[in-house]
């Protein structure tokens, strides 16, 4: 095989172990929008849900699978994580706004990220086409 086939079959070979860890990556930004946009749909969704004009109890989850019961009214105001560890208080209108816009930015990273992902299947699938006809044509020089 001649060093300049070799060479380049090494090459290729170490461009899909890039494109192949890049992938892996995009894979996983993928499943963390897709857990932050299910998350905030579920929170939509309960916003939503809340009675509109009269005094409810609720249960609140508070984590470690601990709940508490509350009273909650139609005046009642909403916390939102709007950054890191910054809460502000706002209105139910204001947090589904808030709220709205957050799965808006999610579902469009989401798609730029499905599209990164299928650009990055395709260099993927036409490196190791090139990559198997190299080794076909250095088989062919021995």
């Amino acid at each position: 095989m001649s060093s300049e086939l070799e060479t380049k079959i090494n090459e290729l070979a170490n461009l899909i172990g890039v494109l192949e860890n890049y992938y892996e990556s995009i894979m996983s930004r993928i499943y963390l929008l897709s857990q932050a946009l299910e998350d905030s749909t579920a929170a939509s969704n309960a916003i939503k849900a809340l009675p509109e004009s009269e005094t409810s109890e609720i249960v609140l989850p508070i984590g470690g699978d601990i709940y508490v019961q509350v009273n909650y009214t139609p005046d009642s105001k909403i916390m939102v994580k709007v950054g890191d560890g910054v809460v502000v208080v706002r209105s139910k209108e204001s947090s589904l706004a808030f709220l709205n816009s957050r799965i808006e930015e999610f579902n469009k990273a989401l798609t730029a990220a499905q599209g990164d992902k299928n650009e990055v299947e395709n260099r993927i699938k036409q490196a190791r086409l090139e990559l198997n006809d190299l080794m076909k044509r250095s088989e062919n020089v021995r």
